[in-house]
């Protein structure tokens, strides 16, 4: 495994070295890249890193495979999970029902807050769009949908969507939009937004279904690409 990023490497602050605090920095490094799929996460090795003791790093690991993160195999230990197409579609089949729902509801339970929160948002995935890096693009996308989610006000629907985008995230961050596909999210996204500002819960639930649908097309043809790519 190699040496973990800046958040890691005996940095943890004592307030923070608990199971939540393990388990958000191994999240934050799976998001940008830092830990890869298949890598293994020694529960010693991440203690001695992080200057904590086993027992949250343990807890940790046993979060991070909830949110389908992380396989813990018996006599194997734990490893960063490799998505796999069927992981895929599945992953963005329940986004379109949860995100879906998510646009419909925040369409009449949003305040101002929630949409200056999304233009901010919004503003930032314009800014990094096609020079952005793959981790800089997952997490930017990462925090629009998130925004959307908790203007619905449903801590339940907050928990779920967590996890599913995690999960997408994860994979996301390990690819880079090109130019054209960074300009057609930007467009989805900014119609997104301007139907919640209208309250119009049918557009909005809509065009979530449809920009959801367009990212899992996409996600599957990188996928797919990939696979080519490293094929004997």
């Amino acid at each position: 495994m190699q040496p973990l990023g800046a958040l890691g490497r005996g940095l943890v602050p004592m307030s923070q070295r608990t199971s939540e605090g393990v388990a958000r920095i191994l999240r934050t490094e799976i998001f940008s890249g830092q830990l890869k799929p298949g890598e293994p996460l020694p529960e010693r090795l991440l203690a001695e890193q992080l200057g904590v003791s086993r027992t949250p790093v343990r807890e940790a690991l046993f979060t991070l495979q909830s949110e389908g993160l992380v396989e813990l195999t018996p006599n194997r230990g734990a490893t960063v999970r490799t998505i796999t197409a069927h992981d895929i579609v599945q992953i963005y089949s329940l986004r379109g029902v949860l995100e879906s729902y998510a646009a419909r509801e925040a369409a009449t339970t949003r305040t101002r807050h929630d949409l200056d929160a999304l233009e901010d948002a919004h503003a930032k995935l314009e800014r990094i769009s096609a020079s952005g890096t793959a981790p800089e693009q997952a997490l930017a996308d990462l925090a629009f949908h998130t925004i959307i989610s908790e203007a619905t006000g449903s801590r339940l629907l907050q928990t779920i969507m967590g996890q599913v985008l995690a999960f997408t995230v994860s994979y996301r961050s390990n690819y880079a939009y090109p130019a054209d596909r960074a300009g057609t999210a930007i467009s989805e996204h900014r119609a997104i937004l301007d139907a919640l500002r209208d309250q119009d819960a049918d557009r909005a639930e809509q065009l979530m279904r449809q920009h959801v649908a367009s990212s899992s097309r996409f996600a599957l043809q990188h996928f797919s690409d990939a696979e080519h790519a490293v094929a004997p």
